[in-house]
């Protein structure tokens, strides 16, 4: 068995400190090799930013690995296939029959593959095991969402008929919703599982609200808090402090459409809600009927909206696209587009604000204070909205 080390990275010393080396071996046959173009298979995993690739030879289909695991981590073991095959795979992006992605975990692992190497049962590894629960239990909301593409879904996005995406889109973010909450159940109920910081990096994508997931955290498997992507991930918590429910929101100055600055503090003594969004973005602009119905009934009672755009190509294009996208929504509050592009995520007011999806929406109180955080375009989001801004301005005549 060789071990290649393919990609170094460097790694504060007060993780690799923490980590010890743990062995694992895995015992495994293969029934169908009919794809290889030789009688090896191989061994994938990441640790630490270091990318390992072993190679073990087939006898009679049988194989066998064995190293050393600093934390569970995602594995695959695949065969060597003809370059043909592999472009297939990559341009049609269809599951590759000839590998399989797992779990590897320490202990003695058993995989059996009866058929494609793509249906093997990987045994013996604590990790594994709980992902293929998780697995079980998210099936019957795929095949839902999956059977509500065929049969609504491919229609409407062929129609282009508005009102039916939108339809169709709600149907489908309501099964979105029920995956989430199985899987935000299991984690809390997993904390110490080998896929538990997989599942709460997955979870906080989008959002990270620091006195929700630093607790989580902190109760995973300290070998998994002490990796270089553990390490880079209480430092992510730490920066969403900034911004957090209850933080100061970090104040900017941006210009409209006409070239006047407008400065966040400036509407100090107003609810402000500050929408990130962009002209390519459907999500966020199928948001702003909801926003507008909303700044009609409250802008006299002191709420503001403060748009901030979002574009991707250069000053001229990102200018037309932006005014052209406020005129056909008929957005009639404040609006600002950002000179920073969407792509660089350490620069200006996205880095601050710590946006890594669109739309998302904060909402800070009379005194600058950030209430609550609001990502994607969600029925829930519009509700919550809707009951915090007639909570705060209900007394307001």
């Amino acid at each position: 068995m060789k071990k290649i080390l393919l990609v170094l990275s460097l790694v504060p010393a007060l993780g690799l400190c923490q980590l010890k080396n743990k062995t694992f071996t895995i015992e495994g046959k293969v029934a169908d090799t009919k794809r290889a173009v030789n009688n090896i298979i191989y061994l994938k995993y990441k640790q630490n930013g270091q990318q390992f690739t072993d190679s073990a030879t087939l006898h009679n289909g049988n194989y066998r690995f064995k190293g050393n695991l600093q934390y569970p981590v995602k594995a695959v073991i695949q065969l060597k296939v003809a370059d043909s095959v592999e472009k297939y795979y990559r341009s049609t992006r269809l599951l590759k029959d000839y590998a399989h992605e797992f779990y590897l975990d320490q202990g003695k692992l058993l995989a059996n593959s009866s058929e494609k190497i793509q249906q093997t049962i990987v045994k013996g590894s604590l990790a594994e095991a709980d992902h293929q629960k998780l697995t079980a239990k998210l099936a019957p909301f795929y095949t839902r969402s999956a059977a509500l593409y065929e049969t609504e879904g491919k229609k409407v996005y062929e129609s282009k008929d508005a009102q039916a995406i939108a339809k169709y889109t709600r149907k489908s973010y309501a099964i979105q919703d029920q995956i989430d909450s199985v899987e935000r159940d299991f984690m809390l109920n997993h904390l110490q599982s080998g896929i538990a910081f997989d599942m709460l990096q997955e979870y906080t994508r989008s959002a990270l609200e620091p006195s929700e997931i630093e607790p989580m955290f902190q109760k995973i498997q300290s070998s998994l808090k002490a990796s270089a992507d553990g390490i880079a991930y209480a430092e992510r918590i730490e920066k969403a402090k900034k911004t957090a429910i209850g933080a100061l929101a970090p104040d900017f100055v941006l210009k409209d459409r006409n070239g006047k600055e407008q400065r966040l503090s400036s509407l100090k003594g107003k609810l402000v809600l500050l929408d990130f969004w962009g002209s390519w973005c459907m999500p966020c602009r199928q948001t702003h009927p909801h926003l507008k119905e909303l700044y009609n009934e409250y802008k006299s009672k002191g709420l503001e909206i403060l748009g901030v755009s979002n574009e991707s190509g250069n000053q001229e294009t990102d200018y037309k696209k932006w005014t052209t996208a406020l005129d056909e929504d008929k957005m009639d509050w404040i609006n600002v587009l950002n000179t920073n592009s969407r792509s660089d995520k350490n620069k200006g007011v996205l880095s601050d604000y710590g946006v890594a999806a669109f739309p998302t929406k904060v909402l800070i109180d009379q005194n600058g204070i950030i209430i609550k955080r609001f990502v994607g375009n969600t029925s829930r989001n519009a509700e919550m909205l809707d009951e915090i801004v007639k909570h705060r301005l209900k007394s307001t005549k």
